[in-house]
């Protein structure tokens, strides 16, 4: 199933709010690693520079947090 995205917000907002809504839905549970850019720019069907920057607006606002050479947790 492609994602339907609308002309309301940026791509890489809305996948940072579909994120969060998983994020805060215990998915993946805290501490567990997120799935790769390249995974979600796969699942989403969107260029891995949009996935990076629907992370980083998640990572500013503190929801998940990189570590250097492993990824996001």
């Amino acid at each position: 199933m492609t994602p339907t995205w609308t002309d309301q917000a940026p791509i890489y907002q809305q996948l940072a709010d579909r994120l969060a809504v998983q994020l805060l839905d215990g998915s993946p549970p805290e501490g567990e690693a997120l799935p790769s850019v390249r995974q979600l720019a796969s699942q989403y069907v969107i260029n891995p520079l949009t996935v990076t920057r629907a992370l980083q607006a998640l990572s500013d606002h503190g929801l998940i947090e990189p570590r250097r050479g492993l990824g996001m947790f």
